[in-house]
């Protein structure tokens, strides 16, 4: 998979990864006449293409999220910390902070407290006001999440106090837009608000960290957010060594 929602018609095949969490989830149709396989908490819908969310289910993986939370919060205060200081711009413009800050870096980490060792492995990218990571499976949940939150406030970035399934655009590179369900929901002690796509299998989600890879999301028709990643092939690297301790 080059791309995480990407049509290639380059030998005849289409990749459809549009995704929602605990709801609607299109995977890969490799053979039109093959039923998916739905990661758990899921079944397959009735025209046999899809998955679709056991709705008892679908606050289920919430408490998955307390480490990415706590990172996230972090990230923020040292953002808001930074831009406070008395001092030297000059200093401050010069500093390693402001150029990871400008240019983008990963951290990797389990995204719960709790997370037995393979468990929910993340790899998350922060770029200036922005983030985006991919999360493994854990607990109940065997498939894969990529998340994107602002880290600094977003007047036009959806938020809600209660888990919700929303419709979000997503546009990369020269590939044509794709509007699909998310999962939307508030993290961290910040009340981080995130979009969180479903991928049905990690394998599928580490497939799609090329190099660099840019995202535009759209919600409503309002952009909500826009960032481009490089190192993603040293990232999906790091991924798979936290996997392969499973």
């Amino acid at each position: 998979m080059g791309r995480y929602f990407r049509t290639d018609s380059s030998n005849g095949n289409k990749w459809v990864f549009a995704a929602a969490v605990w709801g609607a989830l299109t995977v890969p149709l490799l053979q039109a006449e093959a039923a998916p396989v739905c990661p758990a908490g899921m079944s397959v819908t009735q025209d046999g293409k899809s998955c679709a969310t056991d709705s008892a289910s679908a606050a289920s993986p919430g408490g998955s999220f307390d480490v990415l939370g706590n990172i996230m919060d972090t990230t923020k205060k040292e953002i808001n910390a930074k831009e406070a200081v008395d001092g030297s711009k000059e200093d401050f413009f010069k500093s390693e902070y402001h150029k990871k800050y400008n240019e983008g870096y990963w951290e990797y980490f389990q995204a719960n407290s709790a997370a037995k060792p393979g468990e929910y492995c993340t790899a998350m990218f922060i770029k200036k006001d922005f983030a985006v990571a991919i999360l493994g499976p854990g607990g109940e949940y065997r498939g894969a999440l990529m998340i994107f939150t602002p880290l600094n406030g977003h007047e036009n970035f959806p938020q809600s106090e209660q888990p919700r399934v929303i419709k979000v655009t997503l546009k990369q590179a020269s590939d044509p837009p794709a509007t699909v369900g998310v999962f939307n929901f508030n993290i961290g002690a910040w009340e981080s608000p995130a979009v969180a796509f479903a991928v049905p299998t990690i394998e599928a989600a580490m497939q799609g960290m090329e190099e660099t890879l840019d995202f535009h999301l759209q919600h409503e028709g309002n952009s909500i957010g826009d960032i481009e990643w490089h190192s993603g092939v040293a990232a999906r690297a790091e991924l798979k060594k936290c996997l392969e301790r499973r």
